[in-house]
């Protein structure tokens, strides 16, 4: 027997303008496989509909993401290169390890530009994201052979009709494998309905 409850309040009236019922916030699948739903399953049924509860339609409030991110010598040179950062602590080898770092360190757009990729990445295998704010404040070089883990968490989200879509606010970051903060981020985007094929 499950432990988790139905939200069912027996108020069944299905809003044509959400796609969810009026009572329980569910949709009308999420109702229709409930009684096949495992726990894990029911949980994270609700924590949908207490984001919707809220105000958001599309994420959910409180999940979080995390992907690691491997930077040898010669990933940190090509990325330099490509973004045309010739600075030679990216660079060059000798020049690096005589400075305050020892080795070459990532350029700061690296590490930034794949924190931000990670939004468009998660969001949008059932959705359509597009980024509107970033704040990136960089707290330690990041060296050659690093091995970054990068998360974000959705704090804030509410349905934003003129933007046909979720307006969420996020926190995220990064740490080495030594578990050392190398970023700390802020992000708003906005999360809207994936468009179907015609």
């Amino acid at each position: 027997m499950s432990g988790v409850a139905s939200p069912c309040v027996d108020v069944c009236r299905m809003n044509p303008q959400t796609g969810f019922c009026d009572g329980c916030f569910r949709t009308i699948d999420e109702i229709a496989a409930w009684a096949s739903c495992d726990d894990d399953e029911k949980r994270a049924v609700l924590a949908r509909v207490e984001s919707r509860r809220q105000g958001a339609r599309i994420v959910t409030i409180g999940e979080s993401f995390e992907a690691t991110l491997a930077l040898p010598p010669d990933s940190i040179r090509h990325f330099a290169t490509l973004v045309n950062d010739l600075n030679p602590l990216h660079h060059d080898d000798a020049y690096a390890r005589a400075s305050r770092f020892g080795s070459l360190i990532a350029s700061g757009t690296q590490p930034t530009a794949h924190l931000m990729a990670m939004l468009a990445t998660h969001f949008s295998r059932d959705a359509q994201p597009l980024g509107l704010e970033f704040g990136i404040k960089l707290t330690r070089a990041v060296k050659a052979d690093d091995v970054l883990t990068m998360r974000w968490q959705v704090t804030e989200a509410k349905w934003k009709a003129s933007l046909n879509g979720d307006l969420v606010k996020l926190d995220g970051g990064a740490s080495n494998q030594l578990g050392e903060p190398v970023m700390k981020a802020t992000a708003t985007i906005v999360v809207m309905p994936k468009e179907s094929a015609t």
